[in-house]
């Protein structure tokens, strides 16, 4: 047989079964687009019961305010009475009423405080105490207005072991606008039933509010806190109904969308997508008959080819536009070629031996860097060990003395104390910066003001200076962000210590805070000793304090601003310098992310 003919059963081969798999795609794609369709719905049903969530949060929040304020406290109805009623100026369908633990009204919202009530007790306050909590309640007639309403129910601890109940009363009318939503369809039946299944809110037939829905249709409610229920509405039309329940109510949302509508939509897309299918089916028989013709070219010019190649012809055909015939054609050309390419490799191989040595040596000088590093860093921490320890035991030589006069020994201890307080700022800066790299530092998030934290620093740094250095502080209100207080405390303090350190007397030190952009910054610039510019890329690396010997004024292991760069970005933010040189002071500006 000839090419052609093998391609033609190839793709024949190939088409059958994708037909079939395609009718077996379109009959699940129908399946799809009806689920897609109902999960739409559902969505809408979970955001109108998170709607009524929220309305019902809202009210138990105000209501426990309310609840624990010192006017319930002192029993002082008539100043509860003048909150309430103003909180609900204005709304004329949800006011407030105070009940007794029987449920007794003590007054309402609706009338003044001396207008008298009725003092009946009420069989559902037994279910409203401070070990049960806030209580919803379902549809019910309100005693004094007549109107449908619903309640939250919130108690209130008094001081004698005794408690009151207060509410808040909603007229169902209040939830009508949680129904209007533009995506719901003119067709659609929308309503919202309480834990009795009795009607709360509909769309539509509001003459229907209190009446109970389908016996079937509330089993399989109970049943499920989500799903969808198939059934026949009062005028025979076939329904879906996409229910969700509300989690702090217990109500449950009712969506009814018409089948004819659903199974309309996802048909209509089905068949879309069966027709552009056909279109593809036929565009690969198109295609299929041309590359055969362009195959079956391709092999009698590569014939051609081999038959002049077998006759020592160097002569080649044109191409064929058929990657694996014209490779074959092209497969004498390409073994002179082999040599030239072998050598390259070679001289390619030979720099990358010189790379990988070059690599090495690298490595090899990294290697002895961190050794000296580490050797640098014993050496710091046995000095900054010794002169402490050297403090403490000269002044525990002194408290051994005898008939020791009160002065030196209370200067004697003052001097252990400093000396211990310095030790544990050292190992503390060790545990820190072990914490970080180890990731074990844990941040008590918080809304803090930056601004107050970097000013309150720089005026205790300031005092503690006592005039040693000129300070100006200028701190932007208002430069809130979500961060740890003490963390960042820690970053200010380290910043500012190395300012007052590096800066001889007489010098300048400029601390700032503003908003940029989305960012909170803060700038610690001073006129000390500077920073070289071949440190600078180095200065936030642990252990890194620049060239100093060991019995070196300024102290320190270095581990400050390592400590400032880590916090910094724990926070999600970073930190940069700016030095023009030794003795042309510094800048560290801090950036941390800003919050509303």
């Amino acid at each position: 047989m000839k090419t052609r003919t093998y391609l033609f059963l190839m793709a024949g081969a190939i088409l059958l079964p994708v037909a079939i798999a395609s009718w077996i795609g379109l009959s699940m794609l129908l399946d799809w687009e009806r689920e897609s369709r109902l999960r739409g719905v559902r969505e809408m049903a979970r955001a109108t019961a998170f709607q009524i969530d929220r309305e019902i949060a809202a009210a138990e929040a105000a209501l426990r305010s309310v609840a624990h304020s010192e006017g319930m406290r002192q029993r002082d109805y008539g100043r509860l009475h003048r909150w309430t009623t103003s909180t609900n100026a204005g709304n004329a369908q949800s006011w407030t009423v105070l009940y007794d633990s029987s449920g007794r009204e003590l007054f309402t919202t609706q009338a003044p405080l001396s207008t008298k009530l009725l003092s009946k007790t009420r069989a559902w306050a037994s279910k409203v105490t401070p070990e049960g909590g806030t209580v919803v309640s379902g549809y019910f007639i309100d005693e004094y207005s007549g109107r449908p309403t619903v309640a939250v129910n919130v108690p209130a601890p008094l001081e004698d072991g005794e408690y009151n109940i207060v509410s808040q009363i909603f007229d169902v009318r209040f939830f009508e606008r949680i129904l209007r939503h533009d995506a719901i369809g003119d067709d659609w039946k929308v309503g919202i039933f309480d834990r009795n299944g009795l009607a709360i809110m509909r769309n539509r037939g509001s003459d229907t509010l209190g009446q109970p829905m389908g016996a079937d249709f509330l089993a399989a409610t109970r049943a499920s806190s989500h799903g969808v229920y198939r059934y026949l509405t009062g005028d025979k039309v076939d329904v879906y109904g996409v229910f969700t329940r509300s989690k702090s109510s217990d109500w449950t949302i009712v969506i009814g969308v018409p089948v004819a509508q659903i199974e309309a939509a996802a048909r209509t897309a089905t068949w879309y997508a069966a027709l552009v299918l056909l279109l593809l089916l036929g565009l690969a028989v198109v295609v299929a008959l041309y590359l055969g013709r362009t195959l079956e070219r391709a092999l009698s010019q590569a014939a051609a080819a081999v038959t002049l190649l077998a006759d020592g012809a160097i002569a080649l055909p044109a191409r064929t536009r058929v990657d694996e015939v014209d490779a074959l054609v092209a497969g004498l050309a390409r073994t002179s070629e082999a040599l030239a390419r072998e050598s390259q490799v070679r001289r390619s191989l030979q720099d990358e031996r010189e790379e990988l040595l070059v690599s090495e040596q690298r490595a090899r000088r990294l290697a002895e860097a961190q050794s000296r590093a580490k050797d640098d860093f014993l050496a710091m921490l046995g000095h900054e060990l010794r002169n402490p320890l050297a403090a403490i035991s000269g002044a525990m030589s002194v408290l051994e003395m005898p008939n020791l006069k009160p002065h030196i020994e209370a200067n004697a201890r003052e001097i252990s104390r400093r000396q211990m307080r310095h030790l544990t700022c050292i190992v503390d800066d060790l545990l820190d910066v072990q914490r970080i790299l180890s990731g074990k530092i844990v941040l008590h998030r918080a809304r803090i003001d930056l601004a107050a934290i970097v000013r309150s620093s720089a005026e205790a740094k300031a005092l503690v200076d006592a005039g040693a250095h000129v300070w100006t502080i200028d701190t932007a209100p208002g430069a809130w962000v979500d961060g740890d207080r003490t963390r960042l405390e820690q970053v200010a303090d380290n910043l500012l210590h190395n300012a007052i350190k590096y800066t001889p007397k007489g010098g300048r030190i400029d601390v700032r805070v503003w908003c940029d952009g989305d960012a909170v910054a803060v700038s610690v610039c001073d006129t000390g000793v500077g920073i070289a510019p071949e440190l600078q890329p180095l200065i936030f690396d642990v252990l890194v304090q620049g060239p100093m010997s060991i019995d070196r004024g300024q102290g320190g292991l270095g581990l400050g601003l390592a400590l400032v760069k880590q916090l910094t970005a724990l926070h999600g933010g970073g930190v940069a310098v700016h030095s023009d040189g030794p003795g042309q002071g510094s800048c560290f500006i801090v950036r941390v992310p800003a919050t509303a």
